[in-house]
């Protein structure tokens, strides 16, 4: 038999008409929607009160025969009668928060044997998918059920009302608790002041390009140790580039504040190495720091690891890869369109787990043979396709890389693309493996100084 009650639906919509202005009730009405209800006539009646209650027009058992009358749908929702009999076989509206958990479980049941289902057919069509795809689409349904057991919400078209509903709740979220609903921040005080006030909005694509010994991966395991400490969030690293003992040695050194130098030869420090390593430990403490060092993983390796980690923790905030030509792309035509799909593919993954992804990408060559080389999103090597899939799109500069006699530390970070605020330029400083603030008037300054006084052999 198909999971249902429809005891507990006929309770609920009978304690609705008793007393639908108290809070127990209001909390029912966030709880559920229309489909939520297994029965035809118990969804065309909650439809109905949902609308009367957005009107702030009351509910009993004569407006809401009413309603329904004006619409032509009494006869659906089982006429006058029907009504009511669940308003008099419902003595109050004390139980009516537990009658609707049991409808939302029994609809949370049925849309997960929906969902296997699928999967099963799925399996048995011969539809020109290899078992590979077969076994992508079923991942994909698994994330479905788990989002819906929690949200309540499902994939594919829904009403504009249904959607404006979820906003109204999210935006009151907000004010009620900005911290819970904010986005991610990147651990960098003056880059999170110009993300303000969304900061990273959950299930975007941030891109940070550069040319080689510019930053991107203390960058990379800056924001990733930043989201694991102080978001409190499972931080997800795919390093390519770098050996996972190597990712975590540096880590180590950022928060720490240590030069790595220590863990080698003659440079020990017994101050400074307890200092390391109790750093450390605090990271290991937080179980929010996931590494993979796979060389070349391709897109959908990324992806099911990801999701395994969202089944297990339930939540992500951020996945970090470094970097994008590194990994394994599909055969195509050009190394552009190669690229482009797995730009397209982070950012549904994204979209998917709500959560940052955070894809580092090498830059090419000829930026350097322009008089200002600081990096354009037009600069990604490979692909176009990264201004068009991106939310963020960060270029990583520093002067020292092409003029010894600069400060070797000084670094701008150049958020060109912002999809959801103002964009602009962010000054820090580098040493020791590690990214700090600095004040940003006096670093500006210096910069138009430095950028007004050409010196011998500059060509820029």
């Amino acid at each position: 038999m198909i999971p249902h009650s429809i005891e507990a639906e006929q309770s609920v919509i009978g304690g609705l008409m008793l007393d639908a202005g108290s809070e127990r009730c209001q909390t029912v009405m966030s709880m559920l929607k229309p489909e939520t209800f297994f029965n035809r006539a118990h969804q065309v009646i909650f439809a109905e009160m949902r609308e009367l209650t957005a009107k702030q027009h009351p509910i009993d058992l004569v407006t809401l025969f009413e309603a329904l009358e004006a619409k032509s749908v009494s006869d659906i929702a089982g006429g006058f009668a029907y009504l009511a009999e669940m308003s008099n076989n419902t003595p109050s509206s004390a139980n009516i928060v537990h009658y609707a958990m049991v409808v939302r479980e029994k609809a949370m049941e049925r849309y997960g044997i929906d969902k296997l289902t699928s999967a099963t057919e799925l399996l048995y069509t011969r539809n020109g998918m290899s078992t590979a795809q077969k076994f992508e689409a079923i991942h994909t349904l698994f994330t479905e059920i788990t989002d819906y057991s929690k949200t309540g919400s499902r994939r594919g078209l829904r009403q504009f009302v249904d959607v404006m509903d979820d906003w109204v709740t999210e935006v009151e979220g907000r004010w009620e608790n900005t911290d819970a609903t904010r986005g991610l921040s990147t651990g960098i005080q003056s880059l999170d002041d110009l993300l303000q006030p969304k900061g990273l909005v959950k299930g975007a694509l941030l891109v940070v390009g550069a040319r080689p010994k510019m930053g991107k991966t203390t960058l990379y395991s800056q924001m990733a140790v930043n989201c694991a400490e102080n978001e409190e969030l499972p931080a997800l690293m795919f390093s390519l580039e770098m050996p996972d003992k190597q990712i975590i040695e540096r880590m180590i050194g950022q928060v720490s504040r240590v030069n790595t130098d220590v863990f080698y030869g003659d440079r020990y420090d017994d101050v400074q190495v307890s200092t390391a390593f109790a750093a450390g430990a605090r990271l290991a403490e937080t179980k929010n720091l996931y590494v993979d060092d796979t060389p070349g993983v391709s897109l959908s390796h990324i992806v099911a690891e990801c999701r395994r980690i969202k089944r297990e923790r339930g939540t992500v905030g951020m996945v970090l890869v470094d970097y994008l030509t590194l990994m394994t792309a599909e055969k195509s035509e050009r190394n552009d369109l190669a690229y482009g799909l797995i730009t397209k593919g982070l950012k549904n993954l994204a979209k998917e787990l709500n959560c940052v992804v955070v894809l580092l990408t090498q830059l090419n060559r000829d930026l350097e043979k322009r008089t200002n080389k600081r990096p354009l999103p037009s600069d990604s090597r490979d692909t176009g396709q990264i201004e068009q899939d991106c939310d963020y799109w960060v270029g990583i500069y520093r002067e020292g890389a092409y003029d010894e006699t600069a400060d070797q530390s000084a670094t701008e970070l150049l958020l060109r693309l912002n999809r959801h605020g103002k964009t602009g330029v962010v000054h820090c400083e580098q040493r020791n493996g590690a990214i700090y603030d600095c004040d940003q008037m006096e670093a500006e300054m210096r910069r138009r100084d430095r950028d007004e006084k050409p010196y011998a052999g500059r060509d820029f």
